[in-house]
C-alpha cells in the first residue's frame, strides 16, 4: 500500500480492558509523535469507558464500532480485542477508509489475513501488526550478531522458545476458539523474530502439541512446538511450552563458525577468530516500544518505509496456521500459505 502522504492525525482505539493497560499504552505512544490527536476510544464496559476518559481528558467514547467511525473522523485505529475479532473489526474500519493497526497477532487465518490486506488495498489505507518487540533489545542483538557481523557464519539450527510448567490462566487467551491456541500468544513474537533472523523462503512447517488432560479448565494445548524449514536448509524449532519442568534458553543458535545462547540479559557467543575458538558475552540493549509508532506515522507522512508490513504479518499467521493444520495431522509437514 502507498499511503496517502498527511501531517495530522486524529487516532483511536476499539478495545480499554484492563489487561495489561494496553488501551492506555498505544494511546500514550501514538501521542508521542507530532501531529498525532489522541481522540476517541471504543469499548462495550462503561465502567472502563469512564476510565479512559479520566486517561485522557477531552477524548470522545463509544460503545459501538460503527458509531464511533461515523462520528470521530478518525484517521487511524488500533485493535486490541481478542484475536477471532481481529479480521473482522479491521475490515470494517479499513471499508471506512481508516489506516488499521492490530495487535498481535494479525489474524487466526491466512483466509482472513487475505481479506484484510485485500480491504487496505482497495481503501488505498494501511494495515499493519503490532510487532513492538521487533525492537525489544535482545532480538535487536542477536539479529545484529546473525545478520550485521555475521558473527557465526551461515545459520543452520536455531532452538527457541519458553518454557515452563503450570496450568493457564482461565481467561480468553487460554481459549483455543478466541485465541487460536497457545502458539499464538508469545509464539506470534518469536515467529516474526525467527522470520526476520532467517531472511529466507520457508519450505514445510511441522506441529506437535499436547494437551495435559488433567487440566480441564481450558482447551488451549499446553505443550505447543513447531520445526520451520528454510530453502537453505535452516531448520528452527519454536517451542511455547507451560508443561515443562526442564528450562531450556530462550535461544541457541547454531552456525557454521559458531553459536550464540541466551544466558538472560546477555548473549554468550562462541567463534572462530584466526581459526581459534573465542568465547565472549554481549549484552542486551535497551528496547524501544515506541519505535513502532514512530514508523507508522513516518511512513503515512512519507518519510520512512513501513517496517511492519501486511506481507510480513502474514507470514507469521501462515507458519502459526500451518503448525497447528500439522499438529492436527500427525505432525505432517505443510506449506504455509505465505511462504
Amino acid at each position: 500500500m502507498e499511503a496517502k502522504k498527511q501531517e495530522h492525525f486524529r487516532v483511536g482505539v476499539i478495545g480499554y480492558g484492563g489487561a495489561f493497560n494496553m488501551g492506555q499504552l498505544h494511546l500514550t505512544s501514538m501521542a508521542k509523535n507530532e501531529g498525532v490527536q489522541v481522540a476517541a476510544v471504543c469499548e462495550l464496559d462503561a465502567e472502563r469507558r469512564q476510565v479512559a476518559e479520566e486517561d485522557f481528558p477531552g477524548i470522545k467514547t463509544y460503545g459501538r464500532v460503527g458509531t464511533m467511525l461515523r462520528n470521530a473522523n478518525l484517521d487511524l485505529v488500533t485493535i486490541i480485542t481478542p484475536h477471532n475479532t481481529h479480521a473482522k473489526l479491521a475490515v470494517q474500519c479499513l471499508n471506512a477508509g481508516v489506516h488499521v493497526v492490530c495487535e498481535k497477532p494479525l489474524a487466526i487465518t491466512s483466509a482472513e489475513v487475505k481479506r484484510m490486506q485485500a480491504a487496505a488495498k482497495k481503501n488505498k489505507v494501511l494495515i499493519s501488526t503490532f510487532h513492538n518487540r521487533r525492537w525489544d533489545g535482545d532480538f535487536v542483538v542477536l539479529r545484529d550478531l546473525i545478520l550485521k557481523e555475521q558473527i557465526i557464519g551461515r545459520v543452520f539450527r536455531i532452538e527457541a522458545g519458553f518454557y515452563g510448567y503450570g496450568e493457564q490462566g482461565t481467561w480468553w487467551r487460554s481459549n483455543r476458539k478466541i485465541s487460536g491456541g497457545a502458539i499464538y500468544d508469545w509464539g506470534a513474537h518469536f515467529t516474526d523474530w525467527i522470520l526476520n533472523v532467517v531472511p529466507e523462503k520457508i519450505t514445510s512447517v511441522s506441529g506437535y502439541q499436547v494437551k495435559n488432560s488433567a487440566w480441564k479448565k481450558y482447551d488451549n494445548e499446553d505443550h505447543s512446538e513447531y520445526t520451520l524449514r528454510f530453502h537453505s536448509g535452516c531448520t528452527v524449532t519454536l517451542t511455547m511450552s507451560n508443561l515443562s519442568m526442564s528450562p531450556r534458553p530462550r535461544w541457541r543458535v547454531l552456525g557454521t563458525q559458531g553459536a550464540i545462547e541466551d544466558a538472560g540479559g546477555k548473549y554468550l557467543v562462541k567463534t572462530l577468530i584466526n581459526g581459534r575458538q573465542m568465547s565472549t558475552e554481549v549484552p542486551f540493549s535497551e528496547s524501544n516500544w515506541d519505535a513502532y509508532y514512530e514508523n507508522i506515522f513516518a511512513h503515512l507522512q512519507g518519510r520512512a518505509d513501513l517496517v511492519i508490513t501486511p506481507e510480513s504479518a502474514g507470514r507469521v499467521i501462515g507458519v502459526l496456521e500451518a503448525a497447528n493444520i500439522s499438529a492436527a495431522h500427525g505432525s505432517e509437514p505443510i506449506k504455509p500459505a505465505f511462504v
